[in-house]
């Protein structure tokens, strides 16, 4: 009886430790794609900028260059929708609602667009009560965001962490990885957590993060600047010792996006970035 007492208790232990982390077997090698941030950042007006607002035809012109390109034959092979993609508000049963004007055909409908490209398709969250722009946080709706997003086939989220308590983030982006873990849908998992512990580092646990996400930001925003890149070069320098044991297969620290190609990035520059990167 007391065998049987053991084992059941390893088991149970077992399935905690299986929906308490992420353990979903992506990222390993670093998820490569392209993010519109930098360039286009939470554009909505397109009367305006009919050719650089968030909405769907953007995201397939992008998908669609990727592929004429060949960037996915060498590894390049995300699409990654930024913040500023929902409605001001969530629908009567809490649900996240895409834009209606810009995302007339629907997320669902965008990420088969993707797929029929043989492309991933990502999308941005925030762990806060309303994201970076202002638009619905995923703060105590975790289980429904985290089931729209797979009921979309996402393959990638990104939770940044902006309007939260950052005490509350060693409770909330393990609690998305859990929900994201428990839809049965693979969804890749990227988190702004340290980020925004930068004068904090006491509070940073990379063997703990690294048990949640599959990558994880830790330094300032990149922007279209030689003095941004050069800030992380640097930031990257000086902490390489605590971060080369901290990543690998599963888990990867994320120094931003690339800018190539941005304006006022030089090929230099570019050169120099991607070289580091």
């Amino acid at each position: 009886m007391r065998l049987f007492l053991a084992h059941l208790l390893l088991v149970l232990l077992l399935l905690i430790s299986s929906t308490t982390c992420l353990d979903n077997g992506l990222a390993r090698t670093p998820p490569m794609g392209w993010m519109s941030w930098t360039a286009f950042y939470c554009e909505t007006d397109c009367n305006k900028h009919p050719d650089g607002c968030i909405n769907e035809d953007l995201y397939k012109a992008m998908a669609d260059q990727i592929v004429i390109d060949g960037y996915n034959l060498v590894g390049y092979k995300s699409v990654h929708i930024d913040d500023c993609w929902s409605e001001m508000e969530r629908d009567a049963n809490g649900v996240l609602v895409a834009n209606k004007t810009r995302f007339p055909s629907g997320m669902k409908k965008l990420a088969k667009y993707m797929h029929r490209l043989g492309l991933n398709f990502g999308i941005y969250e925030d762990y806060g009560t309303k994201t970076c722009a202002g638009y619905p946080g995923s703060y105590k709706h975790e289980k429904v965001d985290a089931e729209t997003f797979a009921a979309w086939d996402v393959d990638y989220l990104k939770l940044d962490g902006c309007n939260i308590d950052e005490d509350l983030m060693p409770i909330g982006y393990p609690l998305m990885g859990k929900e994201l873990n428990a839809t049965g849908r693979p969804i890749m998992y990227s988190c702004s957590w340290p980020a925004y512990l930068i004068n904090h580092p006491e509070k940073v646990d990379y063997n703990v993060i690294g048990k949640h996400c599959n990558t994880w930001r830790n330094f300032d925003d990149i922007n279209s600047s030689w003095k941004s890149i050069v800030s992380i070069i640097s930031y990257y320098d000086k902490n390489q010792d605590k971060h080369i044991p901290t990543h690998g297969p599963g888990k990867w620290h994320d120094p931003d996006m690339l800018v190539i190609g941005n304006k006022g990035i030089t090929d230099a520059m570019a050169i120099s970035q991607f070289t580091i990167w």
